[in-house]
Order: C-alpha cells, then sequence, then structure tokens
C-alpha cells in the first residue's frame, strides 16, 4: 500500500469507529452524517465518497462489528476450556454485542437490504455454524448436551433464535433470550448436566 491508500483506509477506519459509538449511543436514526464526520474529523463528503450513505455506512458497522465479535469468540472456543467455562464467556460476549448495537439498527431498512441477508447468509454458513458446531459436539462430549439431539436439530434452534434477535425487539429481551439460550429455563444457578 502506498501513503495515499494507507491515510485513506486510516479515515475509512475513523469513519466505522466514530459511526459505530454514536449509533451505539444516539441511535442509528438520531445520528446524522455531519455528526460521523466531526468526530471522525473528515469531511461529509469524504463519507459518501466511501459509503454513498448512511445506510451503506451502518452496514459496514455491523460487518465490523460481526467480524471483531467472531473473533473473540474463536478465541473462546479454540481454548482449552471446559463447555461450562466457555458458554460463561461467550454470553459476556453476547451481552457486549447486544449493548453496542442500536435496536433501530434492526428497525431500519438496510437490515432487509438483500446484499445484507446475503452477507449474513454467507457469515452463517462459512463462519458460525463451524464455531458452534465444534462447541455443540464439546457440550456432547462434556455432558452439557443430550447426545440423543442431533446437531441439525440444535443448529436449527439456534437459527430460530437467530431470526427472533434480528427482529423489533428490546435489549432486554434480547439479553433475555440469550440467556434462555444459554442457560435455558432453569436458568444459570440451576443448568443441570446431562449424563
Amino acid at each position: 500500500m502506498n501513503g495515499f491508500e494507507i491515510r485513506r483506509e486510516k479515515k475509512m477506519e475513523d469513519i466505522i469507529k466514530a459511526a459505530g459509538e454514536l449509533f451505539s449511543i444516539k441511535g442509528f436514526k438520531s445520528v446524522s452524517i455531519a455528526e460521523i464526520a466531526k468526530k471522525s474529523n473528515v469531511s461529509q463528503v469524504s463519507i459518501y465518497n466511501f459509503f454513498g450513505n448512511k445506510e451503506n455506512l451502518a452496514k459496514q458497522v455491523l460487518f465490523n462489528l460481526m467480524d471483531s465479535t467472531m473473533k473473540e469468540l474463536e478465541v473462546i472456543v479454540s481454548h482449552d476450556i471446559s463447555y461450562r467455562n466457555k458458554i460463561e464467556k461467550l454470553f459476556a460476549i453476547s451481552l457486549k454485542s447486544a449493548d453496542s448495537i442500536d435496536e433501530n439498527l434492526y428497525r431500519s431498512e438496510f437490515i432487509k437490504d438483500q446484499a445484507v441477508q446475503n452477507f449474513l447468509e454467507e457469515y452463517k454458513k462459512t463462519k458460525t455454524e463451524p464455531l458452534l458446531m465444534n462447541l455443540i459436539e464439546q457440550g456432547s462430549n462434556e455432558g452439557y448436551l443430550d447426545s440423543s439431539i442431533s446437531t441439525e436439530s440444535i443448529l436449527l434452534y439456534i437459527d430460530s433464535i437467530n431470526s427472533v434477535l434480528q427482529t423489533n425487539i428490546s435489549k432486554k429481551t434480547r439479553v433475555d433470550l440469550g440467556k434462555l439460550f444459554y442457560y435455558g429455563l432453569l436458568g444459570e444457578k440451576n443448568s443441570l448436566q446431562i449424563k
């Protein structure tokens, strides 16, 4: 990369970071391009040149958040620790991730955009499902998951929860669904190991 390309990449990163912070604090609809430009120390023209509009910028914020979250998840799943410890760490990351995504982002039209849906589907197939399959296998081997339930059924269950998470629900409901997913109806303190 030459100097121009390095500066261009740095500007784009600054814009994405500023937009993500502002969306998280003020909400997607309440943030203007002017505010993002000011926070990232670039001109509004640069934002439009790089991203076209606020919706495209929001897509990039979402994509970057997913990638950084996935990197954290991959580190946890690859560690040589128990399934239960992994679940606790994964739940903490999912709470942090829920806090950084504005509810209005899910209500906006861009989330229904075909390019976003294609990205999410491809991401699920190439990143999320392989990670989950490793985790499911470990959970079954350690007796935390019922080994009579197929991996396919567990993935369908997870997919159905993810579908609900992409709808118009509050952060509290997102957190509650996360608790149900990770700990079931019994709750964290009462979770039973299946042997």
